[in-house]
């Protein structure tokens, strides 16, 4: 199998969680709190498993890669909390129209950018640390499959909420041709 088909299948893995999840909050699935915790441990250790092959790493070189992804992942959450709740209040700013207050608009919009500044660094810093125990291909795989996952989770996310301008209630219609 394939570097990519592996990352493919990684990437549905992981992004079974938070659907998962999502749908036990809302009351629609039957994910309990234990078997979710399952589930998430499985998929950490298939994720360590493809990760160890396909960069070649020791035992030595995993339990480092898990610290470092561990303490950056803690940083990362509260920046994707942040920027959601900036989003969701940006939408709500935007559908107000005329109504809407500029000044908050202006900061919401501020404060994205800031929290993708905040992200680079975050990420600039993860891979310096990385650079201390992996070499630059594993660096690059690594960051690589990294992309993808959050390029597909940014995917789902843009799937659940509707364009910004269009309201809540048309989520998951299609929208009318113009005219």
């Amino acid at each position: 199998m394939s570097w990519y088909v592996k990352a493919g299948l990684l990437t549905a893995l992981l992004l079974a969680v938070p659907a998962s999840d999502s749908l036990a909050q809302r009351g629609g699935g039957r994910l309990g709190q234990g078997n979710r915790q399952q589930m998430e441990q499985r998929l950490r250790q298939r994720l360590a498993t493809l990760l160890k092959t396909q960069l070649g790493l020791d035992d030595q070189k995993m339990q480092q890669l898990s610290e470092v992804n561990q303490r950056f992942d803690a940083r990362r959450r509260p920046l994707m909390q942040r920027e959601m709740q900036n989003r969701r209040a940006l939408r709500a700013e935007v559908m107000r129209k005329d109504a809407a207050d500029v000044t908050r608009v202006d900061a919401l919009l501020t404060d994205l950018f800031r929290i993708e500044r905040e992200r680079i660094d975050l990420t600039e810093a993860e891979q310096r640390e990385l650079g201390e125990f992996l070499t630059p291909i594993q660096r690059a795989q690594y960051f690589g499959v990294q992309e993808q996952i959050r390029r597909e989770m940014e995917q789902l996310r843009g799937r659940s909420m509707p364009p910004l301008g269009q309201p809540d209630s048309m989520r998951g219609r299609r929208r009318p041709p113009p005219s």
